[in-house]
């Protein structure tokens, strides 16, 4: 029987196993996908020493205490969102982009060299391949008086195992809507669950990698808001390389997940005649275009996903940051931390309260 099983591989999982794994033993992650890092996702370029962000792209080492931690553990190296030259606005397609200068918004913001990724790598780096068991897709749990037992389908059929305590750090939708909990969770939990939007679940990026910064040498920061109803890409930001050796532009769709996938053979034209319409005719010829749809991904998107939400959600509602089944379950993962819901910092500290809690039981 296992002490602990942690359901899902990405940072706050990895994070709590790196924090669980010198006081016990029997400790296993299970993770559905083949890879791997949840929603980070980092695209290395065929022709560069480089990867582009295709999930999360920046975080915020003076505020955030954490992810500072461990970027400092991990060795890894920090450089700025570039922001000098022009940025652009537009609110109208049919008007020309006003110019702007912005040096404040990321001045703070800081890209990790080689991609979020790193942080998984560093991770994974000090972790017994025999914890982690990847394509394992989490089925049912069943609560039994002393231990919980879980239920996966894997590649070789239905595998079962038993744990003394359950961290599900997952996403609490994507739960509610893909496992069978045995009693059932009470009504209002399962409501809550289903309520609380997962993050980037319904977004898309698009990376577009060119032979040279061209904007840069014009005068242009890469930086543009969009901010007009079917507007394809709404921001646009530079993605180059620390050095600007490698360069690259990369944005958010505008366009809703239901126009995505009607437009879906033709996303990478629509978006590189946005480009050249901001940018002008050397926009037109990019090396690659990289489309991420996060609302397509099976163990990230429910349908409920697809339709965005107004603002940032309100996450960390106290009854995600509780025990359950007579402190047998808990929830992990960023979207029940209060601190920095969404981000990297609110799975990194989504982890830390479960250990906490795991310590003081």
């Amino acid at each position: 029987m296992l002490d602990l099983a942690i359901i899902g591989a990405g940072l706050s999982g990895l994070a709590l196993a790196d924090r669980m794994r010198q006081g016990q033993s029997r400790i296993a992650v299970f993770e559905a996908q083949r890879r791997c890092g949840g929603r980070i996702q980092s695209r290395a370029l065929p022709t560069a020493d480089f990867s582009v962000d295709l999930g999360p792209t920046w975080c915020w080492p003076e505020e955030q205490p954490h992810i500072a931690a461990l970027v400092k553990r991990l060795g890894l190296e920090l450089y700025r969102q570039w922001d000098t030259g022009h940025s652009l606005y537009q609110t109208d397609v049919a008007a020309a982009p006003a110019l702007y200068s912005d040096t404040e918004t990321y001045y703070t913001a800081r890209k990790i060299k080689g991609g979020c990724r790193q942080l998984i790598k560093g991770l994974l780096k000090d972790l017994p391949d025999a914890m982690l068991h990847t394509q394992h897709r989490l089925l049912k749990l069943s609560d039994h008086a002393s231990y919980i037992e879980l239920e996966f389908a894997t590649e070789t059929g239905l595998q079962h195992y038993q744990a003394k305590q359950v961290v599900l750090a997952a996403p609490p939708r994507l739960l509610a809507n893909t496992v069978t909990f045995e009693p059932e969770l009470a009504p209002k939990l399962q409501l809550l669950m289903q309520e609380t939007p997962t993050w980037m679940a319904g977004h898309a990026k698009a990376v577009l990698v060119y032979p040279n910064a061209f904007w840069r040498r014009q005068g242009f920061s890469g930086n543009a808001l969009l901010p007009y109803p079917g507007a394809v890409l709404s921001e646009v930001y530079d993605a180059c390389s620390v050095q600007g050796e490698t360069a690259a532009l990369f944005g958010f769709f505008g366009i809703a997940a239901a126009s995505r996938e009607r437009y879906r053979g033709s996303l990478e034209d629509l978006v590189v005649q946005q480009m050249t319409h901001l940018f002008g005719v050397a926009a037109a010829q990019p090396l690659s275009v990289i489309i991420q749809d996060w609302s397509l991904e099976t163990f990230t998107a429910t349908e409920q996903d697809h339709i965005l939400p107004n603002s940032h959600p309100q996450y960390g509602h106290q009854w995600l940051g509780l025990d359950h089944w007579q402190d047998k379950l808990y929830f992990c993962g960023t979207e029940t931390s209060a601190v920095a819901g969404g981000h990297l910092e609110g799975a990194l500290a989504a982890s830390e309260r479960v250990f906490m809690a795991l310590q003081n039981r």
